[in-house]
């Protein structure tokens, strides 16, 4: 049996398949539920099920733009658990003459939910980028993908938050824009506020090495970092994204890398 890697990269391909499919029985069948979408735009959105994405999702809005195909970049392995893989990748939307219409960076939590890998979730950039998606992975401490001042000040944030883990818990909370919603295989866990974070943050103090920013664009970031707990590796990502003039983190996944 393929490993996990092999599987998460079968169904972000597959995602795309069932995009251009245009049926979507197919497209619902390429995801994992409750299926989360978070955007830069400032929404965030949870389907709990496959049947409710089913009978809900629609391609007219697609075709209304001109929408033929889609395209999927080719994507890069970030963090492998067994059962979850975060995978940073992206799109364009082509006509039928093959014309761009629009890109996206994205990064996307494959989860292996009952014996089906799929996506679970999606952290959209959302800048409305026109041509080709540029390289998801940029060298240097931050993507290197225009907006620079967004990258730092998103793995800024990162930083402290979890700097903060253990030792302030109050603080490392404030960083955080709520609902604030944690990616598990098969399953979503929502903070509704502050109070409710910081009684579940560990009490033992995280060990950050390093963050960095994957995807940056005008109002939201996706931040990779690894760090240790209880001597033991986490890795994982976050989505920020700014809240009137302050970044804040939205979402996360975390992977335990021990």
């Amino acid at each position: 049996m393929s490993g996990p890697e092999t599987q998460a990269l079968a169904a972000y391909w597959r995602f795309f398949e069932g995009t251009n499919s245009r049926d979507s029985q197919r497209f619902t069948q390429t995801l994992n539920f409750p299926h989360v979408r978070v955007s830069a735009r400032g929404w965030a959105g949870v389907v709990p099920d496959a049947r409710t994405h089913a009978r809900n999702n629609s391609f007219e809005s697609l075709l209304a733009m001109g929408w033929d195909h889609t395209v999927g970049i080719e994507p890069q392995v970030l963090h492998v658990a067994p059962n979850k893989v975060h995978l940073v990748g992206g799109w364009t939307r082509y006509t039928k003459d093959d014309q761009p219409i629009i890109s996206n960076q994205v990064t996307y939590i494959a989860t292996d939910v009952n014996g089906h890998w799929g996506m679970q979730s999606r952290y959209g950039i959302d800048q409305d980028l026109d041509g080709p998606t540029p390289d998801p992975i940029a060298s240097g401490e931050h993507g290197d993908t225009g907006f620079d001042a967004n990258a730092r000040n998103a793995v800024n944030i990162v930083a402290k938050a979890l700097a903060s883990v253990g030792t302030d818990n109050a603080a490392s909370a404030g960083h955080v824009h709520y609902p604030c919603l944690v990616i598990h295989p098969g399953r979503v866990q929502a903070f509704n506020d502050a109070a409710h974070l910081r009684r579940r943050l560990p009490e033992q103090p995280l060990q950050l090495r390093c963050a960095r920013a994957l995807q940056a664009g005008p109002t939201g970031a996706t931040v990779a970092f690894e760090a240790k707990r209880s001597g033991r590796p986490l890795k994982g990502i976050c989505f920020v994204r700014i809240e009137g003039d302050d970044w804040r983190i939205k979402s996360g996944s975390f992977i335990d890398a021990g």
